[in-house]
């Protein structure tokens, strides 16, 4: 597949190596390894566009935009958390506790290309809801430049439409935004309860549209 080979040309290079926290430097680039990763979970662009985009619009807006935009469509609530790199370990499960409540199976990822032709693929990833961290993980260069890389920022989702999350990795404070419909609102702010002096830090970072979102 085309879009699986660009992507391994382009990040198997050793620049992207100074990201992870988890594979050496004799065990990066192995793009037998991170080839398999991609034909398990990469969303190919004819079914993003079929089944999976559709939905995307119907949580998120300014998905040619990032931050201070508000990414969110008007009927959800929102509730922001640090951000920096796409998932820690500790986020990703509590997500995943969210996720099993709603009662989705699957967890798309998609990253923001803000409209622009790029020069390979933005990534595109379809995953079970109950992957564990170590299979997530398990995709050698490709895991840690979706994962532990801090430049790119993401649309997170899955089948329902009920709930979202914008990975604003690059934003001048990094900030992770996740919105819910109101019904789930308890599932959602049970699982990222946050202790008052990091809210309080947080308030100062969001955007101004933000502020008047999230109390």
């Amino acid at each position: 597949m085309v879009e699986h080979a660009q992507l391994l040309n382009k990040y198997a290079s050793e620049v992207y190596s100074m990201y992870s926290q988890t594979i050496s430097e004799n065990e990066w680039g192995n793009k037998s390894v991170a080839l398999e990763y991609l034909k398990k979970y990469y969303l190919s662009n004819e079914d993003y566009l079929k089944k999976w985009k559709p939905i995307q619009n119907t949580i998120f807006k300014n998905q040619d935009k990032g931050l201070p935009d508000v990414m969110f469509k008007d009927d959800f609530s929102l509730l922001a958390i640090r951000g920096g790199i796409l998932f820690e370990k500790d986020d990703f499960e509590n997500l995943q506790n969210c996720i099993e409540e709603v009662g989705d199976t699957k967890l798309i990822i998609v990253q923001n290309d803000y409209g622009r032709k790029l020069k390979v693929p933005p990534f595109r990833m379809i995953y079970p809801s109950d992957i564990t961290w170590e299979e997530l993980m398990s995709g050698n260069f490709i895991s840690t430049t979706i994962f532990e890389m801090f430049a790119n920022e993401y649309f997170v989702f899955s089948e329902s439409g009920s709930w979202g999350k914008y990975s604003a990795n690059d934003y001048e404070h990094p900030l992770d935004l996740i919105g819910f419909k109101p019904e789930y609102a308890s599932v959602f702010k049970k699982q990222f309860k946050q202790p008052q002096e990091e809210w309080d830090e947080i308030k100062e970072w969001l955007p101004i549209k933000y502020k008047e979102l999230i109390k």
